[in-house]
Formats: C-alpha cells, structure tokens, sequence
C-alpha cells in the first residue's frame, strides 16, 4: 500500500515534475550554448569581468569566468540552478499533508490502515524521488553539454555538482515539510521555505563583506551545501552529512508535530 501511495504520489505531480526537468534542461543547453562565444573571445571576456566591482565578484564567487568550470560555475551553481531546487524542495515539501487539508481529503488518507508517519514517509519518498531525479537530469545535461562542446571536467565533478544541487533542495524540503505539515496550508509551507532558504543564501553571498555573516557561516546550510567548488574539488562528506543530520531532525519534529495535531477533513 505504500508503494501504491508513493506511486500515486509522483503520478498526481507527473505534469509539474515535467516541467521542472525541462525548465532545468533549457537552462543547461542555453548556458552551454553561450560559451563558445565566450571562450572564442576568452581575453575580452576576461578584461570585463575584471572591470566588475570586487563586491560583486565577491558575492557571486566569480573565479576565471572564462575557464570551462569558472564559467559553468558562475552562470548555473551560484545562483540559478540552486534557486530551481529550492523552488523544487519547497513544492514538494510543502504538500505533503496540507495539500489534502486544503482539498478536503484527508480524512480518506487518514483512514487508511497505515500510521500517520508512514504516510508522511511515503510522501516524503515521492518528493525525494522527484529531486534525485532533477539533480540526475541535471547531471546528464551538464555531461552531455560537456562532451559536445569538448569540454574536460570529469564526469564526478559533475555528480558533485548534482550532489550539491540535491542537497539545497532537501533544505528546503525539509523546511517546508515541517511548516506545511505544522500549519495544514500548502502556501504557508511554501512561502516560509522559500523565504528561509533565500534568507540563508543572501546571508551566505553577503558573508565575504560582513564580519558578522563570516563568522556564523559555518552555521547556514546554504554554506554546506554552495560552499565548496564542485566543478574543481572532490567529493565532501561532512557537507553531506550536515544536510542529511538537518533533514533528519526535521522530519523527526514533523512526524511528532503530525501525530499530535487534529487533522482537518
């Protein structure tokens, strides 16, 4: 019956999770598309993005923009793609429960003979399903973008990527499961992850000019999971592990939080 539940779960949002693939896809291949012109004219590329303040090379991170991974590094992992995630993580997080309090259908979910927890796990499964897929789709794109245009970053630094990417979005999964579950509305759900979550990046790309936002940024997800250079360095466990400690204790307070609260029908 879980299975069935799960199954159903990635039917009903079958539409919506094509779109997300496809929107991630289009991205990639723009992007992709763009840079022979920029490394054809590597040296006036070069010259312009040197003339960029140094606040704002500072909060985007931009390191050789004319290089194969500064580029893609740039263009899709400071700031677009991560942005699609959490969209993603905070849409799937938040429907959880409250998309069937808001329907009216709850109470036929809840009567089935499953405990409310297995419920909230096999939801739960969908919407990790439906990011492991982005981030996998996100991965070939970047792969076969690579190979077409010749491109010589290893097929793991592009898993890292993926890795990275994943991770941003199970923050803001777990965010919006919790307040999505804890209020019974989808949109409250929504709205505080996405909210969080753009709270926690701006405090990460502001963190190289405030002293105050250095010294806590050990603390913020985003610096988990943006922090390292998946297109240069190698794979970092201990990242994953804070993301993997943070949805646990969050899906742990949901559970508690669900089997206390009167669902409405």
């Amino acid at each position: 019956m879980l299975s069935r539940l799960l199954r159903k779960s990635l039917d009903d949002r079958r539409r919506g999770l094509i779109g997300w693939i496809t929107g991630i896809v289009s991205l990639v291949a723009i992007q992709m598309a763009v840079y022979p012109t920029v490394r054809d004219s590597a040296s006036d590329w070069g010259q312009a993005t040197e003339s960029f303040p140094e606040v704002m090379k500072d909060i985007f991170r931009i390191t050789d923009y004319t290089s194969e991974t500064g580029y893609l590094s740039t263009e899709l992992l400071s700031f677009m793609v991560p942005f699609i995630f959490m969209g993603l993580g905070a849409s799937w997080g938040s429907r959880l429960v409250a998309e069937d309090e808001e329907a009216g259908t709850a109470d036929i979910l809840f009567a089935l003979p499953l405990r409310r927890r297995s419920i909230l796990g096999a939801r739960a499964a969908a919407g990790l399903t439906a990011l492991t897929l982005c981030a996998a789709v996100f991965v070939i794109s970047l792969a076969v973008g690579a190979r077409m245009l010749d491109m010589s970053i290893p097929l793991g630094h592009f898993a890292n990527a993926g890795l990275m990417v994943f991770e941003v979005g199970l923050v803001s999964f777990a965010i919006a499961a919790l307040v999505g579950t804890s209020s019974g509305h989808r949109g409250v759900g929504l709205g505080v992850a996405m909210g969080s979550t753009i709270a926690l990046f701006v405090l990460y790309s502001l963190a190289p000019l405030v002293d105050f936002f250095e010294r806590i940024n050990p603390f913020n997800p985003m610096q988990w999971t943006l922090g390292s250079d998946p297109l240069v360095e190698g794979f970092h466990a201990d990242t994953l592990g804070y993301v993997v400690l943070w949805l646990v204790i969050g899906f742990a307070v949901t559970i508690r939080i669900l089997d206390r609260r009167d669902i409405a029908g």
